[in-house]
């Protein structure tokens, strides 16, 4: 207990010296007191000078405390002081470190919405006017300081991305290492937590500290990331991916709360708008991780059902947000049509996980939108995707409310069916538990099915088939006791409630023909399948044995629930005349819709198609249909009237089958009793109305973004939405209108003949005919003309082509006779020098056996020429020995003749006389020897240049000898080792 009371002491001792002597600095010498600005400079001025690191943190924690209530004097007077800190004592000190950043966060504080002339704008550009500071920054989230420097570098580096992203991003990439690494280093919560210093506040954060930091990191990264691809791809190339995946795994996947949503909107902003990184996450197997997110085991065999689990779930708030997140991150990955990752949709299991969530689960309807949606641009023109939606079965889920039988109430599972069957279900009947609306799931559903019958004519045909014929077999044919999808279709299309009916659903026969519209665009092979359904007329339902003339076609039928529903519309505009209430009833509303349907399919149906355009035209009353809406003033829609214009003048510009009703017949209807200008007018206001104008691409994806998230959706929300068109016919009807505009300009005998032989409809026929055959036949002399020009231009320039080629193969074969020549002339000379060779090489070789001799008599020579040396040296010897002695006698001689000159002056003795004399005869021996020394000195040189004249002939031999084997070697000719062997020894002795 005394230490923990004397630690006690001594941390109030410090905290008392501390705060005194800051209490000091701010109230001055002598108690006087202080202006802000000269407490700032003050303050300013210890950290500049002071020595102790405790004096600075002082200083720092004072500016602290006033940049709240004088910002911008701290600012100026202190910030360049706060960045030295940040550089120089931040990395060592945790405290420094957390009251620098604290600071610098206040200063570079901005408002919600700042002005250019922003405080904290400006505090913002002068920390960013060099990279060192926010270098700084980074390096303190991988330096061993404690948790809070870390925690407020990560929440100033997010504010400082946020005010200035460009500069910001910029300096990121330019920082030296860690730099971005240092950033991903903190996502991993389980690294242990970085050292403490002893007393510091990080030192009592627990295990808690690594999360905390994980979850400030992926704040960071979307704001960090966000219009910046280089920085992006920096990021995922550092291993991004597979921690954010690591995070979402450890959290639970989709329930795993708010961090899982952070981890996959920093994922989002990974990917959005950056085909590398696309690209990339397929390259790391990354897309079949995604269906575990929701809960879907991945992979998992077509065959085997979806397990309870995935189908009955709990959807809270967040859990709904986190899946619209990863469904976000899927419209991401699709790319356009075509594209690889399509394909990985379906082996990663994403396609089947979708299916299962929009068609077979509990989720919410907006949830199921959003995945009906998803599968849209996974589904186009994907034969993969496309085949795995006809041969997947799935088993869909259904509420029932509480009962006797269900107390609790809750869902029961419906036969297995083809997903197509359950797709078409789900689109004509909508969702019964929110009474049968559902309308952005239906439209949803219905993009889904376009997207499924682009460019797949089989499942087109499998549909219209199963029309024509319920029982049929196949993808999308019957189940027992399941009705097919075309089945679905024509009784949506057909079926129409009675009379008076009080509740019934407008959608559905909208859908219907929405449905039977995508089956039939630009397939007139399917408008062909679809003329030739007809339905028995009677009610006895036995259609087996129904005679033709007893059914009737199903444009018939469609064009008769188009007057149904237009003569139910007058009786309410009628009734509500009379009841005095004001016109535009839910009824009224919900009877155009009808209408405006099946005018929808209607000029899909017709467009391009004269054989469906002279079936419509076969009944007269047909037309009426059409004129009437055009031609009443009061009491219709604006749509109906837009959509029958445009309709009658698909009648008159594809009407070139013969019939009743001609082009001739049309043209005093379009021109006399409605006009030029009201036709024009009509199809205007359609263009114009707000309804019409509204639709839009993705008009029914919930936020229209990819980071969207549903919401919950309830009946409330969805009665005040409302559907008339989908894209698709919008976007059809933009692209041609112009044309059926202009079309009734055109006079009608432009097609069809005119004059007395027209009368007869027999011969008026003929010609029609033969006037088609002819104008056929000319289009198709015109584009074989065309064809053949084309083909003679392609032979003409291959021709060129292949006449330069010629000409060059020609003058190449020119070359290589001329070269072959040459070729065999050098080959009988090379034939002629060989002989040559051989018979050099025979002499060289008697020249070498000679030279051989010449060696070993050139051996005894050298031999005996050694002993001559030898022997001249002993001469020189005695010939020095002798000069030496013939100077010592020459001396004597010279003595000797002085005396004989002095005795030969006066008379000498006989002594004297023979001594002279001696000496005389000695001189003469010397002289004698040095002749015989001159002669041998001659002889010794005569040998030494015999030697070097035989030396000069033995390298001679050598060389020559040398030669001759590299000639022999380059012939081909075989050298013996013997004559190596000789040549080294040659060369040895040398």
């Amino acid at each position: 207990m005394s230490n923990v009371s004397n630690q006690a002491t001594q941390f109030t001792s410090l905290f008392s010296s501390r705060l005194s002597s800051a209490y000091n600095s701010l109230r001055g010498d002598l108690g006087a007191p202080q202006t802000a600005t000269e407490t700032i400079d003050k303050l300013v001025e210890r950290i500049q000078t002071g020595v102790a690191v405790e004096d600075r943190r002082t200083a720092v924690l004072g500016l602290k405390g006033l940049s709240r209530d004088w910002k911008e004097e701290v600012g100026n007077r202190g910030l360049d002081s706060l960045i030295a800190v940040l550089q120089h004592d931040a990395p060592h000190d945790v405290d420094s470190a957390k009251a620098a950043l604290e600071t610098l966060m206040q200063l570079c504080e901005t408002a919600e919405k700042p002005t250019k002339d922003d405080l904290g704008l400006v505090m913002t550009d002068r920390f960013l006017a060099t990279p060192a500071p926010l270098h700084s920054v980074l390096a303190l989230l991988s330096s061993p300081v404690s948790f809070y420097p870390r925690f407020y570098a990560l929440q100033f580096l997010s504010q400082l991305v946020t005010s200035r992203p460009t500069v910001a991003q910029g300096y990121i990439m330019s920082s030296p290492p860690p730099g971005v690494d240092g950033v991903l280093s903190v996502l991993d919560a389980r690294q242990p937590a970085p050292s403490t210093t002893p007393g510091s506040a990080g030192s009592s954060m627990g295990g808690g500290a690594g999360e905390m930091l994980r979850n400030e990191a992926l704040l960071l990264l979307p704001a960090m990331l966000a219009g910046n691809a280089d920085l992006q791809k920096i990021v995922a190339f550092s291993g991004a991916f597979e921690k954010l995946f690591d995070i979402i795994n450890t959290e639970g996947g989709a329930d795993g709360g708010i961090v899982v949503q952070d981890a996959l909107t920093a994922m989002g902003s990974l990917l959005r708008f950056n085909v590398s990184n696309q690209n990339y996450f397929k390259e790391l197997s990354l897309i079949p991780s995604i269906p575990p997110i929701l809960g879907f085991p991945s992979p998992l065999p077509l065959d085997a059902p979806a397990p309870d689990d995935f189908a009955l779930q709990f959807w809270p708030e967040q859990k709904l947000y986190n899946a619209g997140l990863v469904l976000g991150l899927i419209r991401m990955l699709v790319g356009g049509p075509g594209g690889a990752n399509q394909s990985a949709m379906v082996t990663g299991g994403v396609t089947r996980c979708l299916l299962e969530l929009a068609l077979a689960s509990n989720s919410p309807n907006g949830l199921k939108s959003q995945a009906l949606n998803t599968l849209t641009p996974i589904l186009l023109s994907s034969v993969q995707n496309q085949n795995l939606v006809s041969s997947l079965h799935l088993s869909p889920l259904v509420p029932i409310h509480a009962d006797q039988e269900h107390p609790n109430g809750g869902f029961v599972r419906l036969p297995p069916r083809p997903a197509v069957v359950a797709l078409v279900q789900e689109v004509v009947d909508g969702d019964p538990s929110i009474g049968g609306l559902g309308l952005r799931r239906r439209a949803a559903g219905v993009n889904m099915f376009e997207a499924y019958v682009t460019g797949n004519d089989d499942a087109r045909i499998d549909i219209l088939t199963s029309m024509a014929n319920p029982s049929a077999d196949g993808p999308n044919g019957s189940t027992p006791g399941v009705p097919s999808a075309g089945s679905l279709v024509l009784s949506g299309l057909l079926d129409l409630p009675p009379a008076g009916s009080p509740e019934w659903d407008p959608y559905r026969p909208l859908f219907s023909c929405l449905l039977l519209a995508h089956l039939v665009r630009n397939s007139e092979h399917a408008k062909k399948l679809a003329r030739e359904i007809s339905i028995p007329s009677g009610e006895s339902g036995e259609s087996a044995i129904a005679d033709d003339d007893d059914k009737v076609a199903l444009v018939q039928l469609v064009v008769g629930n188009l007057m149904m529903a237009a003569r139910e519309h007058t009786e309410c505009v009628n009734r509500a005349a009379k009841e005095g209430k004001v016109q535009g009833s839910t009824e009224e509303e919900d009877w155009t819709r009808v209408m405006v349907g099946y005018l929808v399919l209607l000029c899909t149906w017709l467009w391009d198609s004269p054989k469906t355009v002279k079936e419509f035209l076969s009944e007269s009353a047909n037309l009426q249909v059409l004129i009437q809406p055009i031609t009443q003033a009061t009491g219709i829609d604006p749509l109906v009237q837009g959509l029958s214009s445009f309709l009658l003048g698909v009648c008159y510009e594809f009407n070139r089958e013969p019939g009743e009703i001609t082009r001739a017949t049309l043209h005093p209807i379009l021109h006399s009793r409605i006009g030029p200008d009201q036709f024009v007018s009509r199809m205007a206001r359609l263009r114009e109305d707000p309804r019409f104008r509204a639709v839009q691409p993705d008009a029914f994806e919930t936020e229209a973004g990819s980071e969207s998230a549903p919401a919950s959706e309830d009946v409330e929300v969805e009665e005040n939405l409302e559907l008339w068109f989908d894209w698709a016919f919008v976007d059809f009807w933009k692209n041609h209108y112009y044309t059926i505009q202009r079309s009734i300009a055109i006079d009608p005998d432009a097609v069809r003949g005119s004059g007395p032989a027209a009368d007869d409809g027999e011969t008026a026929m003929i010609i029609m005919s033969l006037r088609q055959k002819l104008k056929a036949q000319t289009d198709e002399v015109v584009q074989l003309q065309s064809k053949l020009s084309s083909l003679v231009n392609e032979h003409k320039s291959e021709k060129d082509t292949l006449v330069s080629e010629v000409q060059s193969l020609s003058e190449q074969l020119a070359a290589l006779s001329t070269s072959l020549q040459t070729a065999d002339s050098a080959k009988s000379s090379h034939a002629a020098e060989l002989e040559a060779l051989h018979a050099q090489l025979e002499a060289e070789r008697t020249k070498l056996a000679s030279s051989a001799n010449d060696i070993s008599a050139l051996a005894d020579l050298r031999t005996e020429l050694g002993k001559t040396k030898s022997h001249a040296e002993d001469l020189e010897e005695k010939l020095r020995v002798s000069i030496e002695s013939e100077s010592g006698l020459r001396d004597r001689i010279a003595a000797m003749e002085k005396e004989l000159e002095t005795a030969r002056g006066p008379p000498v003795g006989k002594k004297l006389k023979a001594k002279v004399e001696q000496l005389e005869k000695e001189v003469g021996k010397v002289k004698d020897l040095e002749k015989e020394l001159e002669e041998e000195k001659k002889k010794r040189e005569e040998n030494e240049k015999e030697h070097e004249d035989l030396l000069v002939l033995l390298e001679e031999l050598s060389q020559k000898r040398k030669r001759d084997k590299a000639k022999m070697k380059e012939k081909g000719m075989e050298v013996s080792e013997g004559e190596e062997d000789d040549d080294e020894e040659a060369e040895d002795d040398e």
